[in-house]
């Protein structure tokens, strides 16, 4: 009898042990989020800084302890800006079991993807998708950018203020669900006359055709809606046609880049964003300083939202019982979050109001010109 005691004993020991190093080693196992966005269609470079931004914060929230013990590992997937790429990255990247992926690099891509996401019980976070198609919806979709509703009406309430009476929008179709959505949304506030030209950016822009259906109307506002690059041709084109009206960009173009393709052209250009240039909060600056350390180049605004929502993800993780895209759906609005870029708050639905800035182009620098 004493004998099976002993054996019983040494038996519940091993048992024990057996959980234990279980248990430890689930504490080491990493964390997988997944990252999909554009790093090599057309805007790929803007997709290599939301990128930078997010390692960094990896980086910084492992050197700090990580998940509650265990790493946060980024999973990083190109969606090459395409109907197939987008499936696969997403593909890719659910099937190394994510709990999260962050995607995508426009907002188009990001209505393509969240029904694939979703059916599969992951989570899909961004801050660089504006639509309304996305706002007010229980699902399990969050972003920490603002929609096209507020921009709209902060649109219409800057034009309001700058005495503008008719305008044109320039319209890259590449990211339809933004743009389309987005001049909806001024038109419903603007009661004066509008012109509508679209382009594909991907396809050989017709200038000439462009800039007459543009400046036909001889409109007191240009609107741009386009990324950097070809937000600093339009500004070029606009500047040899004798254009002297407001120019109006959005958060798009906001990115040292625009002043590469535009020059001097891009002097006096307002930006209608969340984004605060003269931004001087310490956590900030110290972002700004490792970014250039790290990858020799200069926090935008680009990279800084991507560091931002990695922390806000890393805050919410550390507060789900499990990692999973439920208990993130949880844990996302349960607080508000003191970021580098100011305070954010999700609203049950997953979506934020910030700020909007109206920001100015001088001498080469984007410059605050205070919230509208």
């Amino acid at each position: 009898m004493g004998r099976h005691r002993g054996f019983f004993s040494i038996l519940s020991f091993s048992c024990l042990f057996v959980l234990l190093l279980s248990s430890c080693n689930n504490r080491q196992q990493p964390i997988k989020i997944g990252m999909s966005i554009n790093l090599s269609g057309r805007g790929g470079e803007a997709g290599e800084d939301i990128r930078d931004g997010a390692l960094l914060a990896v980086d910084k929230v492992n050197s700090s302890g990580g998940i509650n013990g265990r790493p946060l590992e980024l999973l990083i997937r190109d969606d090459k800006n395409t109907d197939q790429g987008i499936r696969a990255a997403d593909e890719s990247l659910i099937g190394q079991g994510v709990v999260a992926i962050i995607g995508h690099s426009y907002s188009s891509s990001t209505v393509k993807a969240l029904p694939y996401v979703s059916a599969h019980n992951t989570l899909l976070i961004t801050a660089y998708t504006a639509t309304t198609r996305l706002s007010g919806l229980d699902d399990l979709f969050f972003r920490t950018s603002v929609d096209c509703a507020l921009y709209g009406r902060k649109v219409a309430d800057l034009l309001k203020k700058r005495k503008v009476h008719s305008v044109a929008f320039l319209m890259d179709m590449t990211n339809p669900d933004f743009v389309v959505d987005f001049v909806g949304q001024v038109k419903q506030r603007f009661a004066g006359p509008t012109t509508e030209v679209q382009f594909e950016s991907r396809d050989q822009a017709d200038w000439t055709r462009i800039l007459h259906d543009l400046l036909q109307a001889q409109p007191d506002a240009v609107v741009l809606l386009t990324e950097a690059s070809m937000t600093g041709v339009a500004l070029q084109k606009l500047q040899g046609a004798g254009y002297s009206g407001l120019r109006i960009a959005t958060l798009w173009a906001q990115n040292p880049d625009l002043m590469r393709y535009a020059g001097d052209s891009a002097e006096g250009l307002t930006l209608v964003t969340f984004i605060n240039p003269d931004n001087t909060r310490p956590d900030y600056l110290a972002f700004a300083r490792d970014i250039e350390a790290t990858f020799h180049k200069k926090a935008n605004a680009k990279s800084t939202r991507a560091y931002e929502m990695i922390m806000i993800l890393a805050d919410a993780l550390r507060r789900c019982p499990t990692p999973s895209a439920e208990a993130l759906k949880k844990a996302l609005p349960a607080k508000e979050y003191n970021t580098l870029m100011g305070r954010v708050q999700f609203d049950r639905y997953g979506d934020v109001v910030r700020p909007v800035y109206e920001v100015v182009v001088r001498k080469k620098q984007f410059r605050n010109n205070g919230e509208i």
